[in-house]
């Protein structure tokens, strides 16, 4: 009878242990299966009133509403300010810029070598190789502006004429400009300069005939203004390849897109020199993190769209580019495989800027 019990007691206590041991078991693969999410990331923008807050936003509140992460909006005075805070300080997670300021960043220079004349020479931001592209997307349409009586169509219609430049308050339109003027055949020895400080001057000049063309966005409530007012036109950008290749001497990743006729300044379908957009990361981001906002993102697109304008064609197609100018994350590379959009083309471009070519 005493022998019966203690065999009971052995075999329940086996049991327990094993329960015991089952439980840590699963613990144990639930922990390693469900990796754990930060609580917050702090997503940089310019300050409120931009295109690019309002777009940064919209896409931190459905990351937010959708994803198991809450994404904030830090706020700062630009590129230069929040460019240390993600490469090296490790207070930002995400920002937004085109893809000619992530070259920069990438190859710490301001522009393929030979630099175009005209052009700073020092780089406007230190090399960084820990700088990851998670998605690409929004694309923004910056061209030549000219009147619609000048009677010029083309960028190399702008040969022997008074032509924005300098920049002073707006140095951004350097490379924007020189970008369509490479891209027209063009350089500054062939048109004459006209100093200018910020681009609603610029366009302002054109309105009012003090100027022939100035550098600009499409969708600018300036160019509205003067279209009602006057009449204006962007002039259609090259397509040919030579050409393309020329313009992203000054604006690398950057490229012709098509603009449709409707809105102001574009009365006929023209291409016109485009400079795309993406999010930027460290590799300082987990894997499974990159992965899930990406695929917030992904799913919940439509309800980013109605937030802002822009936001509308910043669709999936447009997440993967093969212009990128800095590496995809690797938590991104593995999300575009599973949807099945990540290339053999895309492979070698990774590889080939992860070497340095």
């Amino acid at each position: 009878m005493k022998r019966g019990l203690k065999i009971c007691c052995i075999g329940g206590l086996l049991i327990v242990a094993s329960i015991g041991l089952l439980g840590f078991s699963g613990s144990f693969v639930s922990a390693q299966t469900t990796p754990a999410y930060p609580k917050i990331l702090r997503f940089a923008a310019l300050s409120p009133g931009t295109m690019l807050y309002a777009v940064n936003s919209g896409l931190a509140k459905v990351a937010s509403d959708k994803g198991p992460m809450t994404v904030i909006i830090v706020p700062n005075t630009g590129t230069p300010a929040w460019y240390p805070m993600l490469s090296k300080l490790g207070t930002a997670d995400l920002a937004t810029d085109n893809f000619t300021v992530f070259w920069q960043m990438w190859n710490g220079k301001m522009a393929p070598d030979p630099i175009p004349k005209g052009l700073p020479t020092k780089p406007p931001y230190e090399m960084s190789k820990n700088v990851r592209i998670l998605m690409a997307g929004l694309v923004t349409q910056v061209g030549m502006l000219v009147r619609k009586d000048s009677g010029m169509k083309d960028i190399s219609d702008l040969r022997g004429k008074k032509v924005a430049w300098e920049w002073s308050g707006f140095p951004v339109n350097l490379t924007i400009t020189m970008a369509n003027l490479l891209n027209g055949g063009l350089t500054l020895d062939d048109i004459k300069p006209v100093p200018m400080v910020e681009v609603v001057s610029g366009v302002k000049a054109v309105q009012e005939g003090r100027i022939d063309a100035t550098s600009c966005a499409v969708g600018m409530g300036a160019v509205a203004e003067a279209d009602t007012l006057v009449g204006v036109r962007f002039l259609r950008n090259s397509l040919d390849p030579e050409r393309i290749k020329a313009g992203q001497r000054a604006m690398p990743g950057c490229y012709p897109v098509g603009g449709r006729s409707g809105v102001p300044g574009v009365p006929e379908d023209v291409p016109i020199w485009g400079t795309v957009n993406g999010v930027l990361v460290s590799t300082n981001m987990a894997d499974h993190v990159a992965f899930k906002l990406l695929e917030t993102w992904w799913n919940h697109y439509n309800d980013y769209a109605p937030i802002h304008p822009l936001l509308k064609t910043w669709t999936p197609d447009t997440f993967v580019n093969k212009n990128i100018t800095v590496p995809y994350h690797n938590g991104a590379i593995k999300f575009f495989k599973e949807k099945g959009v990540w290339t053999a083309e895309m492979e070698k471009i990774q590889n080939q800027l992860l070497k340095g070519n």
